[in-house]
């Protein structure tokens, strides 16, 4: 079904959850970020209904929605494929992120089916990169499709502590901490590189046991980010009502670091002998670095 061939509908509850169509008007915007090398983003969603208490995407200017409604919204942008496609000449040797504002593997794309869609226009590309970012095992629905990307697409998978019950207060609507585990594992197998994104960190019951864990499921690597609060957000309180003020700690995140460093250990650099050295072909082009490279941990796959 062609969602563009339908009119747009009205606002209308799913599971409690406000839907909005929309058209978009850009669908590609310019990322510019030394280290992480990606060159657009895109998100073909605005809103999520993960509602992560503490997503600094709460603060974007909104005229129908405040931060408070964050998690109860959701604009599916129904265009956003044949957008992509009119832009299809932007994307030579680019990288494209989906996405920087929402999770593009919310519940609604089961239904929208949006992400599939711009990522059968992606693979149209021959020259261009896909970065994903999810924290939904839904992206399992698309894994025939992410196999035929071959080594263009790397799977960031967002598993910011390994307790369930500390996902539960910060993330409740998103999925379960063992189901993305699963994911992880699914997706390794299938040989396709997925990094495990612990960001924004939260609180850790066993550091040593989480970082095993995320080795033990075929990540290639991994990448520890701190948390952003937005100026007098109640997030704040939620953290020291339940004594987790301490992933705002700057030591804390560098001991989860530590734990991964053990547990990814840097491949040791073979010496070459002197006669391959001296006649070592011309380099090419050094490979940006990628949004989940981590500077902890050995490189992607491919590097």
């Amino acid at each position: 079904m062609n969602l563009l061939s339908l009119p747009l509908a009205p606002p209308q509850l799913f599971q409690d959850l406000r839907v909005e169509p929309e058209e978009a008007r850009s669908i590609l915007r310019p990322q510019k970020d030394e280290r992480y090398g990606f060159g657009f983003a895109l998100s073909p969603y605005r809103g999520c209904a993960h509602g992560c208490r503490y997503c600094y995407v709460r603060e974007y200017p909104n005229a129908l929605h405040g931060p408070e409604d964050w998690g109860g919204w959701v604009a599916p942008k129904l265009n956003a494929p044949e957008l992509l496609w009119s832009q299809r000449h932007r994307l030579h040797e680019a990288r494209v992120f989906l996405a920087s504002a929402t999770d593009p593997y919310q519940p609604l794309e089961r239904q929208y089916r949006l992400t599939r869609r711009c990522l059968e226009v992606l693979l149209l590309c021959p020259s261009t990169e896909v970065l994903l970012h999810t924290r939904s095992p839904l992206i399992l629905q698309d894994l025939d499709l992410l196999r035929a990307f071959g080594d263009r697409v790397t799977v960031g998978f967002s598993i910011p502590t390994d307790d369930d019950t500390v996902r539960q207060v910060v993330e409740p609507h998103a999925p379960t901490i063992p189901g993305r585990w699963a994911a992880v594992e699914r997706l390794a197998k299938a040989g396709i590189a997925v990094n495990l994104a612990v960001t924004p960190l939260m609180a850790v019951h066993d550091p040593q046991a989480f970082a095993r864990r995320a080795r033990a499921s075929g990540a290639a690597g991994a990448w520890v980010g701190g948390l952003r609060l937005l100026k007098r957000d109640p997030f704040y309180k939620v953290l020291a009502d339940h004594g987790w003020l301490q992933v705002l700690d700057r030591d804390y995140a560098e001991g989860i670091r530590a734990a991964f460093r053990a547990a990814f250990p840097a491949p040791r650099k073979v010496r070459e002998p002197r006669a391959e050295r001296v006649s070592a072909v011309a380099p090419s082009l050094a490979r940006q670095p990628g949004l989940f490279d981590a500077d902890v941990l050995p490189p992607l796959v491919g590097d």
